[in-house]
C-alpha cells in the first residue's frame, strides 16, 4: 500500500485550463484543492502565454498562492508559438526554438518551482532519415540540457508513435548524457497503449491521421514500453484509449491495464510526477478528482486481491 500512496502523492492535473477564464483560474484551483488534489501541471497553454505575456507569470503565481494549489511539472508548448515552431528539433543555438525553450527552463523553476519539463521531439520530416533526426535531437538537447541542469529541471522527452520517439530513440537521447539529472523520459501511458503490440493488431487498424499525413512509419513495441524505459522514467502521463487512437479519455474507459501499469510505474526509480493528461470533456474538478480517487482505490483492491491469491 505504501507504493500506491507514493504514486497518488505524485499525481497532478492538466485539466482544460486553456478554456478557463483568467478570473476563474484561482477558483478552479481551489476546487481541486478542496477535493484533495492540490497539484497542477503548468501545461502547454500556460507555457505559451508565459512566453508571450510577461505579466501572466505574476498573475498565475498569485492564483496558485491564493488557492493553495501547488505547481508540479510542466509541459513545453507543442503548437506554434508566434515566430517559433516548437515541435521541430533544431541544433541551431541562435534559433527561436532553442531560445524559447531556454527561457522556459529558466522561468518555470524560478517562478513556480517545477522540476520537470516534458518535451516532444516532433515528427520525422520528409527527406530526413531516422538516424539523422535522432542525431539532430541529440544536438538540440545538448543546447537545452545544461540549462535544465543548472536550474534543477529534468527535461522529460515524451514517447509518441514514430521511431524518433520510440524506445530505442528515447534511450539514445537519455544515455547520450551519461546519467545526467537534466534529462529523462516522459512515459505517456495512452501513447504506449497504442504502440503495444497485441494479438491481431495491425497498423492499418490505427486511427492516427497524423501518422498518415506525415508518412511516418508506425512503431509497435513488443512488451510494455514502461518496462523497457523503467530506469529513465521521470514523468508519466495518464489517459486511456482503445489501443487504436490517441483519444486522451479518462482512465478506466478504455483497455489500458491500470493494475499492470501502476505496478510498473511504482518501480520507476526516478519517477517524480504522475500527470492526469486526460481530456475532462466537461467534467468538473470534483468529478475528475473522484475518478482518480476511484482509480487508485481500484488499484489498491487489485493488489490486495492478488496478494490474497498468491
Amino acid at each position: 500500500m505504501k507504493k500506491i500512496k507514493m504514486l497518488k502523492d505524485k499525481l497532478s492535473h492538466f485539466y482544460s485550463f486553456s478554456r478557463v477564464a483568467d478570473a476563474d483560474i484561482a477558483p478552479t484551483l481551489e476546487r481541486f484543492v478542496a477535493a484533495g488534489h492540490s497539484k497542477v501541471v503548468v501545461g502547454c497553454s500556460w507555457c505559451e502565454r508565459l512566453l508571450k505575456d510577461a505579466a501572466f507569470a505574476k498573475f498565475l503565481k498569485r492564483a496558485f498562492e491564493a488557492s493553495g494549489a501547488v505547481p508540479q511539472g510542466s509541459h513545453a508548448p507543442f503548437r506554434d508559438v508566434p515566430e517559433v515552431s516548437v515541435d521541430s528539433f533544431t541544433a541551431d543555438a541562435d534559433s527561436r526554438y532553442v531560445k524559447k525553450h531556454i527561457e522556459l527552463l529558466k522561468m518555470l523553476p524560478a517562478e513556480f518551482g517545477v522540476t520537470t519539463y516534458t518535451l516532444h521531439v516532433g515528427w520525422l520530416p520528409d527527406g530526413v532519415t531516422q538516424q539523422e533526426y535522432v542525431e539532430r535531437g541529440i544536438r538540440a538537447l545538448e543546447l537545452l540540457v545544461p540549462t535544465a541542469e543548472r536550474n534543477g529541471v529534468t527535461i522529460a522527452v515524451e514517447n509518441a508513435f514514430s521511431p524518433i520517439s520510440g524506445v530505442d530513440a528515447l534511450k539514445k537521447y537519455v544515455e547520450h548524457f551519461e546519467g545526467s539529472a537534466g534529462i529523462g523520459v516522459c512515459l505517456d501511458v495512452g501513447h504506449a497503449n497504442i504502440n503495444y503490440r497485441t494479438p491481431g493488431k495491425t497498423a492499418e487498424q490505427l486511427r492516427l491521421d497524423r501518422i498518415q499525413r506525415m508518412n511516418d512509419e508506425f512503431l509497435f513495441c513488443d512488451g510494455h514500453m514502461e518496462e523497457h524505459l523503467l530506469p529513465h522514467i521521470v514523468v508519466a502521463h495518464l489517459h486511456d484509449n482503445d489501443g487504436l487512437a490517441d483519444e486522451h479519455n479518462m482512465p478506466m474507459t478504455g483497455n489500458v491495464d491500470w493494475t499492470e501499469i501502476f505496478g510498473i510505474l511504482a518501480r520507476a526509480p526516478r519517477l517524480a510526477s504522475v500527470e492526469d493528461e486526460a481530456s475532462p470533456r466537461g467534467m468538473t474538478p470534483e468529478e475528475v478528482s473522484k475518478l482518480y480517487d476511484r482509480l487508485f482505490a481500484q488499484y489498491a483492491r487489485d493488489i490486495y486481491d492478488m496478494k490474497k491469491v498468491s
